[in-house]
């Protein structure tokens, strides 16, 4: 049994296609935990008509003591679930047919397995399923290190997790407004996991609606303290020094992004958290980051210059 977890927030024009691609699923052997956020439109009734007479499916509200938010709605799903598998989905999102099926040959013996995932954008073309392709995804010899520095890509939806393998790393944080994966995964990954990948497209995932990465990155202040929330528990877990170096060139980017907002309180936040957790540490980079350092103290009295600046702001 695959357990398939999917918090909904309005999404009464979006929710029918990503329900139909579960119901499609070659592989039968699944139930569906969806739980609603808090809708303010017709997302929860929309829903419900579209499952009626398929029990495989449960459409639950998110209990009131319970934290608004995906986290919080997914932590919820997982007290109800039965299966031997979790498989994270978003309700925006599309299956191919062969997802679970082909997912659930593979996994055997591992404790996950992960697949290709390709973006669109409107409604959804059903020749993608044929059409698609993703650059592959090389084997790793060093998991977690790849992970955290972002040569190994995994979402939250792109794994299915044996329970049993993940369970021991739940609940989700919900006091994060991005990156609760990463920093979900970021923990079952520093223990030695097995896995297998099938490199074709499975998923296929919506971009251009809402989110609250597309927030973050719309708004650095939105999520930048769940940002170094997350990294502090990559660092914590290893702070060898690709992950250092692939942190410091994340937070630097968002450190551009709140300059580029004039938002000069993010930007020396930026900067702090590289100097607390010795981002820079070898005796070329601190020299590179005193340079951004001062170029920075030069920005923030002219307040203009964004394209002559910006070089500057690199290591």
């Amino acid at each position: 049994m695959i357990s398939i977890i999917i918090p909904i927030f309005n999404r009464q024009h979006l929710i029918e296609e990503t329900l139909n691609s579960i119901i499609a699923q070659t592989y039968t052997n699944w139930e569906c935990i969806i739980v609603d956020d808090g809708s303010t439109d017709d997302t929860y009734n929309v829903t419900n008509n579209l499952i009626k007479g398929d029990n495989r499916f449960q459409l639950y509200n998110r209990p009131l003591d319970f934290a608004k938010g995906p986290s919080s709605c997914r932590n919820y799903a997982i007290t109800k679930m039965t299966g031997d598998y979790i498989q994270f989905f978003d309700s925006d999102d599309v299956m191919h047919p062969n997802h679970l099926r082909l997912k659930i040959e593979a996994i055997k013996t591992h404790d996950f397995v992960i697949c290709q995932l390709q973006e669109f954008t409107g409604t959804f073309d059903t020749n993608l399923f044929s059409s698609a392709q993703q650059p592959y995804i090389k084997p790793s010899k060093n998991v977690f290190e790849d992970f955290a520095t972002g040569t190994f890509p995994m979402l939250m939806v792109a794994p299915l997790w044996k329970a049993s393998s993940l369970k021991p790393y739940l609940p989700i944080r919900e006091d994060l407004h991005i990156l609760e994966d990463h920093e979900l995964y970021a923990r079952a990954l520093s223990q030695n996991k097995t896995y297998a990948i099938i490199n074709i497209p499975l998923i296929f995932y919506r971009v251009g609606s809402s989110s609250s990465t597309n927030s973050f990155y719309s708004n650095v202040s939105y999520g930048l303290a769940s940002y170094f929330e997350a990294k502090k528990t990559v660092l914590h877990l290893s702070s060898s020094k690709p992950i250092k170096l692939a942190i410091l060139k994340m937070t630097l980017g968002f450190f551009r992004l709140a300059l580029a907002e004039r938002d000069f309180k993010s930007a020396q936040q930026c900067l702090n958290f590289i100097k607390n957790h010795k981002l820079a540490y070898s005796f070329k980079l601190k020299v590179k980051l005193f340079r951004i350092i001062f170029f920075y103290s030069i920005f923030k009295i002219v307040k203009k210059g964004d394209t002559k600046f910006k070089p500057l702001f690199k290591l």
